[in-house]
Parts: C-alpha cells; sequence; structure tokens
C-alpha cells in the first residue's frame, strides 16, 4: 500500500526569513521525526517528503509513504514540532494545513472493477493491473483528525472480489456477517449456540397466530407498515403478561421505574454508535419550518385536489433531527453521560414501559411476530463489571423461570446485536467487552425453525461508558447492562403455542386473564 500526497502549510506571514531552519527542519522530519516509532525492517515504509517549495507564507509539501508512518499521519505530525521551531525566533505560527490532491494505491491480485463512489472524500478511482487507487481531495486539517483517511483505507481495505467475468473481478463491500464480526472481534462463543433450553410441552395449537387473531377479532391490520390494532382480548392477554414479568422479574431484583423519552435526537444516536450499526434500521423524525407560506400553500393544494402534496410537505419540514427509539435504553446513558458515580453508590438499576420501541425492519416485518411497533420494558442498569454480568445472568435466568410456569417450550442461544456491534466495523476503540456480550431468550413456535426473541440480555462493557463519558469517582472500572423484555413477543410466542382457547391455557396465565369480549361490527372480522 502506498500514499502520496500534495499538501501545504499556511503560516501566519512570510516565512522567507525562516527558509534556512524550514530546510533544516524538513532534514530532520525524514531522518528522525517520521522515523519514530517504526520498526526498522520498515524504514523504507516510511514518510518522507520528496519535494517542497516555499512561496510567501505557503510551504507546498509533497509526501510519500508506505503501510507504515501514513503521509496525512506525518504532515499532522509536523505542526507541533514546526511550530516550535518558527514561533519563539520568527513569531511565526501555522494557521492551516490543508491536503490539495491524495492518491492511495491498494494493490490487488488481479484487475478488478470497483464502484465505491458512495465513499465520502473520494473524488475518482483509477483501476490499474493489480492496484487501485483512490484520489482524494480538499481535505482539511479536521478531517485527518476525524481519521478520515483511515477509516477510507480500512472500507477500501474490506472490499473484496464476490464475482468473476471474463477474468476479471467485480469488486463490492465486504458483506461479512454480524456473525462473523462478533466471532472475530467480540464474543468467544458462536451466535446463534444454544446455551440453555426447556423441557418440551405441549402444544396446544397448530395454526398461525397472526391468521387466528385476525379471524377472531383479538387484532387488525393497521395501515402503517409493520403495525396492529390490537382490541381487548389481546390488550388483556399482554397485560396479563406485563404483570407477571413485573412481579417475578421487575421488582423482585429492585429495579426502579423511569420514564424514558421516546423521541431521540441524532447526536445521542451517534454517540451509541448506532448509526454506524444500523442507520437503515430507524424510523427518522423531522420537524415543521416556521414556513406559514408554504404550509398555506399545502393546506390549499390538499383541498382542491383531495390528495396529500407530499412534495410540498417535504419543503415544510426540517432535516431529519431525531430518531424515534428503536433500543429504547438510549436515554439511560444521556441520562448518565458526563456525570460521576461513586462505586459504593452502585448499580444503578432503572426500568422503562412507558411507550412502543420502534424499528424499521424492511423486509423482515411479518406477521404479529416481527412488527415495526412493539411494546417492551427496558431494564437498564450501571455497575461494576462483575455487577453487570450477575444481573444481566439473572435476567435470563428469571425469565426462564417464568416461562417454564407458563408451560412454554423455550431455549436461549447467544446472540448477537447489529445496533452497537456493527459499528466496531468502522472504528476500533479499545472498547471491553465480556466474553458474551448477549444472550437471546427465544420461545419456540410450532412449524418455525427459529423461535420467537422475546428476552435480549445485554453487556456493553465499556462502549456505552466511553461514548457518552461516564466517569467512576476513583477511576474504578464500571460496566453498562440492558436487558429488553419485549412484551408483545412473549404474547405472539404464548399464542403459538397455547392458541386462543383461555380455558386451556396453563393455570399461571389463566387466573388472571380477564375475559373481554370483541365488539360487533358488522363488517368486520
Amino acid at each position: 500500500m502506498k500514499f502520496r500526497l500534495k499538501g501545504e502549510i499556511l503560516f501566519s506571514k512570510e516565512a522567507d526569513e525562516a527558509l534556512e531552519d524550514i530546510k533544516n527542519f524538513i532534514e530532520f522530519a525524514n531522518n528522525e521525526l517520521f522515523l519514530k516509532g517504526v520498526p526498522e525492517d520498515q524504514k523504507e515504509d516510511a514518510s518522507r517528503i520528496t519535494d517542497w517549495n516555499l512561496k510567501e507564507n505557503i510551504l507546498k509539501l509533497k509526501i510519500v509513504s508506505g503501510r507504515r508512518g501514513r503521509a496525512h499521519d506525518a504532515l499532522l505530525r509536523m505542526k507541533k514540532p514546526l511550530s516550535q521551531v518558527l514561533g519563539p525566533k520568527y513569531h511565526m505560527g501555522i494557521r492551516k494545513i490543508h491536503i490539495n490532491d491524495y492518491e492511495i494505491e491498494i494493490p490487488t491480485e488481479k484487475k478488478v472493477e470497483i464502484k465505491i463512489s458512495d465513499i465520502p472524500y473520494v473524488s475518482d478511482v483509477l483501476v490499474k493491473e493489480d492496484k487501485v487507487i483512490l484520489k482524494c481531495k480538499d481535505l482539511k486539517e479536521g478531517d485527518l483528525r476525524k481519521h478520515v483517511i483511515d477509516r477510507i483505507v480500512n472500507l477500501s481495505g474490506s472490499i473484496i472480489a464476490k464475482s468473476s467475468v471474463s477474468g476479471t473481478l467485480t469488486v463490492t463491500r465486504d458483506k461479512e456477517k454480524p456473525t462473523d464480526i462478533l466471532t472475530k472481534k467480540v464474543t468467544k462463543a458462536t451466535p446463534g449456540e444454544i446455551i440453555a433450553k426447556s423441557e418440551k410441552h405441549e402444544y396446544l395449537f397448530d395454526g398461525d397466530p397472526t391468521e387466528e387473531a385476525a379471524k377472531l377479532g383479538w387484532a387488525k391490520k393497521f395501515p402503517g407498515r409493520g403495525q396492529w390494532f390490537y382490541t381487548p382480548p389481546m390488550a388483556a392477554l399482554q397485560r396479563v403478561m406485563e404483570d407477571i414479568i413485573m412481579e417475578k422479574l421487575v421488582y423482585k431484583m429492585g429495579f426502579v421505574e423511569c420514564l424514558f423519552p421516546k423521541l431521540i435526537p441524532i447526536p445521542i444516536m451517534h454517540k451509541m454508535r448506532y448509526l454506524e450499526g444500523l442507520p437503515e434500521g430507524m424510523y427518522y423524525c423531522c420537524a415543521p419550518r416556521r414556513d406559514p407560506e408554504t404550509f398555506e400553500r399545502f393546506k390549499n393544494e390538499l383541498v382542491i385536489k383531495r390528495e396529500v402534496p407530499i412534495d410540498l410537505l417535504k419543503d415544510g419540514l426540517k432535516d431529519p433531527s431525531y430518531v424515534l427509539a428503536p433500543a429504547q435504553c438510549e436515554p439511560f446513558y444521556e441520562f448518565l453521560s458526563h456525570e460521576v458515580v461513586n462505586e459504593e453508590d452502585l448499580p444503578i438499576k432503572f426500568f422503562d414501559r412507558s411507550g412502543w420501541t420502534y424499528r424499521w425492519e424492511a423486509g423482515g416485518a411479518k406477521g404479529m411476530d416481527r412488527v415495526h411497533e412493539f411494546h417492551r420494558i427496558e431494564l437498564v442498569w450501571l455497575g461494576t463489571p462483575q455487577e453487570v454480568e450477575k444481573l444481566r445472568d439473572k435476567t435470563v435466568q428469571i425469565s426462564q423461570k417464568i416461562a417454564d410456569e407458563m408451560e412454554l417450550e423455550w431455549y436461549t442461544e447467544v446472540g448477537d446485536d447489529p445496533f452497537y456491534l456493527e459499528g466496531r466495523k468502522i472504528e476500533e476503540r479499545g472498547i471491553e467487552f465480556p466474553d458474551i456480550p448477549k444472550d437471546e431468550m427465544r420461545i419456540s413456535v410450532p412449524n418455525e425453525d427459529k423461535g420467537v426473541a422475546v428476552v435480549s440480555a445485554n453487556v456493553h462493557g465499556t462502549h456505552f461508558i466511553e461514548g457518552f463519558s461516564i466517569k467512576e469517582a476513583h477511576n474504578h472500572k464500571i460496566w453498562t447492562g440492558c436487558t429488553g423484555v419485549g412484551v408483545s413477543r412473549w404474547v405472539f410466542g404464548f399464542l403459538a403455542q397455547k392458541g386462543f382457547d383461555s380455558e386451556k391455557w396453563p393455570d399461571e396465565v389463566k387466573k388472571r386473564f380477564k375475559k373481554v369480549s370483541v365488539p360487533k361490527i358488522l363488517t368486520w372480522p
């Protein structure tokens, strides 16, 4: 891999009088500064200034390098020591560092066809017989300090050959599965590995729970994708499930209730690294502009045409600034952001059940088990690593016991989390993780290979501690964890195994369920 840089350093005034010192500094940079930290057998790979020219207050540079001590890092590395040379003697500072043109040469085994025009900062791509050259322009110092180039290199390095046509490879971004990423970088157990399961139980129902619920009038499809209107019987059963979980799990473990916001500002999602993980898995929200004229035109066209003028509506909206909570735990980390806690006061244990969770399932939405809008009880906590893992394990164990008391067949497997763990592919930050970050409990569904996930129990290590700058007073290690209990999915899994005849239900549920009727409507169900 090779890097070729054409850039410039802008001084605070004309630098002709400092020419000799600048010349000496460049020799120092080539022979010492750029070689620091580079192994002896890789010195040829280090950065080197191959050409330079001083004109008035601009120092123009050409820097080349191999993989070690990359050229853009070398340019940044020059700033402080060069300022120390010029400042005291000439009262001169460095105003700006800028890269005009940058070429990144990536070797390949064969000639490739590559389409990466969607990568920011890449202005052009040249394909040679055994290499790809990425061209970048107009990179500012801030871009370099944000490691933009390193991310471009990492992203391009993840490109792999997918198919071969007439001896030419078509190259696309690596589509590693989340399980591959987790196995390599995070968990010591393979996602999908079953770590616990229940005894076999009798299934009292063999149909499709969604179809049966619609047929009986327990639920009606809502026009929005992945949404349902749940009628009194379904609502009553969900409250039963919620009451059991609250009584046997949440309150028993000492969690206390909070009311979490569900409209989450985008900067918070960025701190969580969810935007790097699964940006296509969220609903984005726009606030209206203060633009009465646009909305007056909108209303007039709506009245005249009797259809919603979507283009005019877009004109009246600001850029997306929020998402609807996709994980429900987001406010907990923001609540603790930049706060200092004392280990003696830990763990902090909150829960929220104040509203819906929203996810865009795209093609994955189906029936009432994979929906865009669902109800959960979210448990979140902060503590020492030992406390955090112990709490996670206990939430799973109690959930398994609850399922046993309902005579439900279940299994627990090693899970993955596409939201925040995917972000580790983009930026490696040295985050601490437990051996298994996620346990996922599933209720078996008759005639389906995969059960419905009802409990997602996670230990984040220092992922959110680092992202939200949460501190312990004595710099002791602290972690976070969360367990999402999908009440809507508990209901689905229960109905899938036990059916809709409440007289046949296990006593644990039947004794709490109050029969309610579906309203009589001539045209439905």
